[in-house]
């Protein structure tokens, strides 16, 4: 199953559409190229803490809750902080 799928899955769309899965592939690319921006390597972005930012990343664009993805005392900061140890 690819990443996308399991998020999907996890978002709670068990047989999603095509635009839906290109959707949420996208936020996905966004929270990589965020990390990527952010100093974390390569490697470790395809760790469980890394599936868990692109996760959290996912579920806040697709509810529309763009304001709180990154914020100073958030988890996505805290992961991201993790993985550039």
């Amino acid at each position: 199953m690819e990443e996308v799928d399991k998020i999907l899955y996890k978002l709670g769309y068990y047989d999603s559409d095509p635009n839906k899965k290109a959707e949420i592939q996208g936020y996905i690319d966004e929270a990589v190229e965020f990390m990527k921006d952010c100093g974390v390597p390569d490697d470790k972005i395809k760790t469980q803490r890394g599936y868990a930012i692109k996760s959290i990343w996912a579920d806040c664009r697709d509810k529309g809750d763009d304001n709180n993805i990154v914020r100073k005392e958030g988890m996505i900061v805290a992961l991201i902080s993790q993985l550039k140890r």
